[in-house]
C-alpha cells in the first residue's frame, strides 16, 4: 500500500457525477435483505441523524438488534468526498479487535451481512446505555463518565498500536484536510504552522530519516460524544469506526475534549463542570498513557473547534454567539500559542 498518496477530495464547485445506484434503496428495502437471513427480523425506528449512515433499531425473535448499514456514501457538498464500502470493512475489523478487550466496550457484532455492507450488533440500549451526546443536549452529563473516557481512549491507543496497518476507506491526509478547513481559512497566511500540524496529524515527513521517527498508528478520528454511549455508572462504550484511519492517535483525547468545550460554550453544560470533566478525563487518560506534547494537543482542540464551530455534525449550536465564541476560543489558543495544558485550561475558564 502507498500511504503518502494524496487524492484530490473535492470540486470547485457542485458535482454532477452519476454514482452507481444503490443496492440498498429504503428501509423497507433493507428490511427485506436482513430478514434472507434472520427471517423473524422486524424493521423498527431509525437512529441516525446523519445521511451517512443508515441506523434501525429492530428485533430478531425478540431479541432487541441495531442495524447499520453503509453503502458508498455519495459527496453532497463540494468539501465532501465519496465514502466507499471500505469503511465497512475497516469497521467490522475495529470490533472484532476490541470484542474481547477487557478495557474497551463496543456492540458485539451479531452478523456481518459484508455483501450489502450491513452490520446486525447487540442493542446496548437493554443494558442501561444511553447516547452521550443526547444526554448533554438534555443538560444532563453524566460526570462520572470522564475519568472512564479518558482511561478506554488510553487503552485504545495502548492497545491499537499492536495492530498491523489495514486497509481504511480515507488516509490522514485526507482526514486532515476536512477537519482542518475552516483552520486553514482562518489562517490563510500561515501554512509554515498548517503544514506542520498536518505532518504531525499524517506522521508524515518529507525525508525519508524523519519518517522512520513517525510510525503510523490507529486513529478513530470520530472519538466524540455523538459515537459514546454511557450507562448510569459513567461507563463507555464505543461506537462507529467507519472513519478511521492511520496517523497520530494523539488526536484521540483533544478532539472529545473539544466537544466537551463546545458544548460548554452553548451553556448546555455550565463552564464549571466542563473544566471538571475535561480534567478528570485528562487525569484518567495520563495514569495510563502520557500526553507528550501539550502544545500540538491544544492545537488539535483549536483545530476541532473551529471545525465544529458553525453546528456541521453537531446538535445544539443554533445562535450566532455560540460559533462567535467557539471561533473566538480557537483563535485565542492558536494567537496565543498555547504549550501546555493548564494554560488551556485557564484560557477556556475565560472564555464567553
Amino acid at each position: 500500500m502507498n500511504k503518502n498518496i494524496y487524492i484530490l477530495p473535492v470540486s470547485a464547485t457542485f458535482r454532477d457525477i452519476h454514482y452507481p445506484d444503490p443496492i440498498i434503496r429504503n428501509p423497507k428495502d433493507l428490511e427485506s435483505k436482513v430478514k434472507t437471513k434472520f427471517p423473524s427480523f422486524k424493521m423498527g425506528k431509525s437512529l441516525s441523524a446523519s445521511d451517512k449512515v443508515k441506523v434501525f433499531e429492530g428485533t430478531i425473535d425478540k431479541q432487541k438488534v441495531v442495524v447499520k448499514h453503509t453503502e458508498n456514501t455519495e459527496p453532497k457538498l463540494p468539501v465532501d468526498y465519496l465514502i466507499m464500502n471500505e469503511s465497512h470493512d475497516a469497521e467490522v475489523r475495529v470490533l472484532k479487535r476490541l470484542a474481547t478487550e477487557q478495557h474497551i466496550r463496543v456492540p458485539q457484532l451479531i452478523e456481518n451481512m459484508d455483501k450489502i455492507t450491513t452490520l446486525v450488533m447487540e442493542d446496548l440500549r437493554v443494558d442501561g446505555f444511553v447516547n452521550l451526546s443526547q444526554l448533554i443536549l438534555k443538560k444532563n452529563i453524566n460526570m462520572k463518565s470522564a475519568k472512564h473516557i479518558g482511561s478506554s481512549l488510553a487503552h485504545l491507543i495502548q492497545i491499537s498500536r499492536e495492530w498491523e496497518e489495514f486497509k481504511t476507506n480515507e488516509s490522514a491526509q485526507l482526514s486532515f484536510y476536512e477537519r482542518s478547513l475552516e483552520m486553514l481559512l482562518a489562517y490563510p497566511n500561515d501554512l509554515k504552522r498548517h503544514k506542520k500540524l498536518e505532518s504531525q496529524f499524517t506522521q508524515y515527513a518529507q525525508e525519508k530519516e524523519e519518517q522512520d521517527k513517525k510510525p503510523r498508528h490507529f486513529v478513530w478520528p470520530d472519538s466524540h460524544p455523538k459515537n459514546m454511549l454511557i450507562n448510569k455508572n459513567g461507563e463507555v462504550t464505543f461506537l462507529d469506526f467507519g472513519r478511521c484511519h492511520w496517523g497520530d492517535q494523539n488526536y484521540m483525547l483533544p478532539n472529545f475534549l473539544a466537544h466537551i468545550v463546545l458544548y460548554s460554550l452553548t451553556k448546555h453544560i455550565p463552564k464549571s463542570k466542563a473544566i471538571k470533566y475535561a480534567e478528570v478525563c485528562i487525569k484518567a487518560y495520563k495514569d495510563i498513557e502520557p500526553i507528550e506534547d501539550e502544545g500540538i494537543f491544544a492545537q488539535y482542540l483549536a483545530m476541532e473547534l473551529f471545525h465544529s464551530a458553525n453546528g456541521r455534525f453537531v446538535e445544539g449550536i443554533t445562535k450566532k454567539e455560540h460559533k462567535i465564541s467557539a471561533q473566538s476560543l480557537g483563535l485565542a489558543i492558536l494567537d496565543g500559542n498555547i504549550k501546555s495544558i493548564k494554560k488551556l485550561i485557564q484560557l477556556i475558564k475565560k472564555a464567553k
